[in-house]
């Protein structure tokens, strides 16, 4: 549920107002507990809860409309992740980590400013198995060339069944324009059970001192039929250092099937190849999920999953394999 009101009354500015304007406060709450196995060298397990949402990043927003007349309208977003386990913020100097943005609307689209969602983030959204769930567990989040980006100018404009997408995120540095910037493009079409699109993005990152050449893509698509939907996508990212280059490759595809309006279950798998100087590595995860929905705002959720290992790409004691299972409840307003 969104809880609006008027935007003077909560911000208790008070006299006249030439447009109508309200602000929704909106929000998720996830938690569980989650095990996973071979987390140190002796193959222990360690039982954790998904503080920052195992299901659903856990979140709190406030979004606001103006009506400028003419077709016209103004908007911001501000939204906060926070930690179920302990109520911490998930940034500690910021509070709006997840978005800080405001812009202008209309029958062109939207030009927005501030911290905000990557085009590419945005476009794989569309053809992610999970829709983004579980996003500390799948590799939907490795794969979009950053969530987030600061001092991001971005573009969206939707015509018929096609979205476009573009950005440009100042790097804010001295003596250069392009060091620590980033750019993208993307597209998406939906029109009834098809969805696919496409996103490219350049960036360049400070890596080994210098600002160095970072390039990222993505494509992918979606069908659904009666009560299943089909997912599938790739994203291949090239990093250039000082003295070789680095390839991260992902792959995935997925089923989502509504057994009845309140149980659904999920299952993809997701591949992640990745290369440096000749030497290569490989993980590769299998996730099943169901779900149970108490009420329009409230379900309750179980995954497990199974991760290998190949040659450089091992968990972090040097274990080849790890199996996570995760149980929790998760409510939306």
């Amino acid at each position: 549920m969104k809880n609006t009101v008027p935007a003077l009354a909560l911000l208790g500015i008070f006299g006249s107002a030439s447009a109508q304007s309200a602000i929704t406060i909106y929000g998720s709450v996830d938690a569980g507990v989650r095990n996973l196995t071979n987390v140190d060298a002796a193959g222990g397990d360690r039982l954790t809860m998904g503080s920052t949402g195992t299901s659903m990043s856990n979140r709190i927003g406030f979004k606001g409309v103006e009506d400028l007349g003419g077709g016209y309208n103004a908007h911001f977003v501000l939204e906060s992740g926070f930690n179920s386990g302990t109520g911490a913020l998930d940034a500690a100097n910021t509070l709006f980590n997840r978005t800080a943005a405001v812009g202008l609307g209309g029958s062109f689209g939207s030009l927005d400013f501030g911290r905000q969602y990557t085009v590419a983030f945005r476009t794989i959204a569309v053809y992610e198995p999970f829709s983004y769930r579980f996003p500390t567990i799948t590799y939907a989040v490795p794969a979009s060339a950053g969530v987030r980006y600061n001092n991001d100018i971005q573009y969206i404009g939707t015509f018929g069944p096609v979205t476009v997408r573009a950005e440009y995120a100042l790097g804010e540095q001295a003596g250069t324009v392009s060091g620590a910037s980033a750019k993208a493009v993307g597209a998406s079409y939906t029109n009834g059970p098809i969805a696919f699109g496409g996103a490219y993005t350049q960036r360049k990152p400070l890596v080994g001192g210098t600002f160095r050449d970072n390039s990222h893509f993505t494509v992918g698509g979606a069908y659904t039929a009666g009560k299943l939907r089909a997912a599938v996508g790739y994203a291949d990212e090239e990093q250039e250092t000082a003295t070789v280059d680095t390839t991260s490759k992902y792959a995935w595809g997925g089923l989502t099937y509504a057994i009845s309006p309140a149980i659904s279950v999920s299952g993809a798998y997701y591949q992640n190849k990745a290369e440096t100087a000749g030497v290569s590595g490989k993980r590769d995860l299998y996730i099943l999920a169901g779900y149970y929905s108490l009420s329009k705002r409230t379900s309750l959720y179980a995954e497990v999953d199974r991760t290998k290992y190949r040659d450089s790409l091992v968990a972090p004691p040097a274990q080849t394999s790890q199996t996570g299972i995760s149980v929790g409840v998760n409510h939306i307003f």
